[in-house]
């Protein structure tokens, strides 16, 4: 793998695969395409925001939001995880996490930014979905 200042030497498609692979490498584990719902409360919010998650994995999420937030801002989440009982379709578990935004990206669509975290910090509550839709 090239250090950057080869990087910044190269042109072109060469320099764009070798940006995409120093990326991969970065990333310390695999992704799941998981949509769940989860509730982000960030500086100063009255009421957490509502959305999906896009993909999760053991180190963070990236999620879809109405709301611009900044890189570096400290959030604190519940990801809302079926358990799957048949027996009990209410049961669920909440994974509650301190995370640090890492990215933003301006979607496609008007006033929706993709946001990248990265979890510093959880905790696995069981419960029922009666408060968390």
């Amino acid at each position: 793998m090239p250090y950057l200042s080869e990087l910044a030497m190269m042109s072109g498609e060469n320099r764009s695969e070798q940006i995409r692979a120093a990326d991969s490498e970065r990333r310390r584990t695999s992704r799941a395409a998981l949509n769940w719902t989860i509730y982000i409360t960030c500086g100063g919010l009255k009421h957490p925001l509502r959305t999906k998650t896009r993909d999760i994995s053991s180190d963070g999420f990236y999620c879809f939001l109405n709301k611009p937030l900044k890189p570096g801002e400290r959030i604190e989440c519940d990801i809302v995880m079926p358990t799957h009982d048949m027996r009990d379709t209410a049961d669920v578990a909440h994974l509650h996490c301190r995370a640090r935004v890492v990215r933003i990206e301006q979607t496609e669509e008007e006033g929706e930014f993709g946001v990248a975290c990265r979890i510093e910090d959880y905790a696995i509550v069981h419960g029922r979905r009666d408060g968390l839709q």
